[in-house]
């Protein structure tokens, strides 16, 4: 028998997303007026009980009270202070790289926080992340899940790996690690130096003292002013620890079919329909605007939003009727989308890596002193 769908499911969807915008609108300073007011204000009133909990947390770690746990191998940090997307898997995936020029057996460890997907068959969950780098980085083990210290544990007796990468890892105080590097998003820095969930700041600005290295992604995205607000904002907090620059450079482009990619050259005047579900979107509409793209629509997803046949079939319906040369999308979606059966449409997905343009010497000189 077919199961029956309540209408009224749909309908309490679409009202959830519907004050999901109106929330984020807010925080972006989009929404003025009395109500955008009293909501700041009550968003504000709830950060009280986060910083509390926070900050008793961290009095554990730092007074020994709750013990982080030392594995037998190098433990580096990849994470950032705010939520969204800063630019830390790629990161991940250069440094996973550099680790394998120097002769290192690496692993990843990550949370896969908003996944959903069981990839290798011992219910693991993963998100679009993982999928991303198990995708770039084939004969890299990387292991998904909330225990990072069992998965850590496991990474050494199953691969015999000598050093792992944390993603997302400058809030997880429970594994010990040798080198913590925080990146710094050109575009959105300090979301205006507001707590969860009044912005999106995922602790205190001061905390930023435990890093050891940090690095500003984006910066062809900003402008110097702003990238000079950073560093005196750093150097105040964490005068010892140096800051590299970086940005998103793309590669090509890859068919969801089978077959050569696409230089970027592809792109220029090309009438493009993108779609993203990204923590940062206006990244990817600026990276397309620069390759000369014509985007016709940018259609945007909440971050880890997993795509269903449905939303599928509408998007290449209505950019068929807009006349658009291909879907455009970023690889964390194309991973998804590979999922959905019974694809029939030119989808592209746009291939990217970071690339460290001031301080390469000082990230070098980070890693390899962690090493030895």
């Amino acid at each position: 028998m077919d199961k029956l769908v309540c209408p009224c499911n749909s309908s309490f969807l679409l009202i959830i997303l519907m004050v999901k915008e109106y929330y984020l609108s807010i925080l972006s300073g989009q929404q003025k007026g009395l109500i955008a007011a009293i909501v700041k204000s009550t968003l504000s009133t709830f950060t009280l009980p986060y910083l509390a909990i926070l900050n008793t947390r961290n009095i554990f770690y730092n007074n020994g009270i709750v013990r982080s746990t030392k594995l037998p191998v190098k433990v580096i940090s990849i994470g950032n202070i705010t939520t969204g997307g800063t630019g830390k898997t790629p990161l991940v995936e250069f440094t996973v790289k550099y680790l394998r020029e120097t002769g290192k057996k690496v692993a990843v460890l990550s949370r896969g926080y908003g996944g959903n997907d069981s990839s290798q068959g011992n219910n693991e969950v993963v998100n679009d992340e993982c999928l991303a780098l198990r995708e770039n980085l084939q004969d890299v083990p990387v292991l998904a899940g909330k225990d990072r210290v069992k998965n850590g544990r496991k990474a050494i007796s199953d691969f015999q790996v000598d050093c792992m990468i944390l993603d997302d890892g400058f809030q997880h105080l429970k594994l010990k690690r040798d080198l913590d590097i925080v990146v710094i998003d050109a575009i959105n820095p300090f979301s205006g130096e507001n707590l969860i969930p009044r912005g999106s700041l995922r602790e205190p600005l001061k905390n930023l003292k435990r890093a050891d290295l940090f690095i500003i992604s984006h910066c062809n995205q900003s402008n110097e002013q702003i990238i000079k607000s950073i560093y005196t904002k750093l150097n105040r907090i964490n005068k010892d620890a140096p800051v590299c620059e970086s940005i998103h450079r793309p590669l090509y482009f890859d068919s969801i079919e089978s077959g050569p990619a696409l230089g970027l050259e592809w792109s220029k005047g090309k009438k493009i329909y993108a779609i993203s579900a990204i923590g940062n979107p206006e990244s990817f509409a600026n990276t397309l605007d620069v390759l000369g793209a014509n985007v016709i629509k940018h259609k945007m997803f909440q971050d880890h939003h997993v795509y269903t046949k449905n939303e599928m079939d509408k998007v290449i319906s209505e950019a068929q009727s807009l006349g658009a040369d291909a879907i455009v999308v970023t690889q964390k979606d194309m991973v998804k989308i590979r999922k959905i059966n019974t694809i029939d449409a030119n989808i592209l997905s746009l291939k990217i890596e970071i690339e460290v343009t001031k301080g390469i010497e000082l990230y070098k000189g980070a890693i390899d002193s962690t090493l030895t």
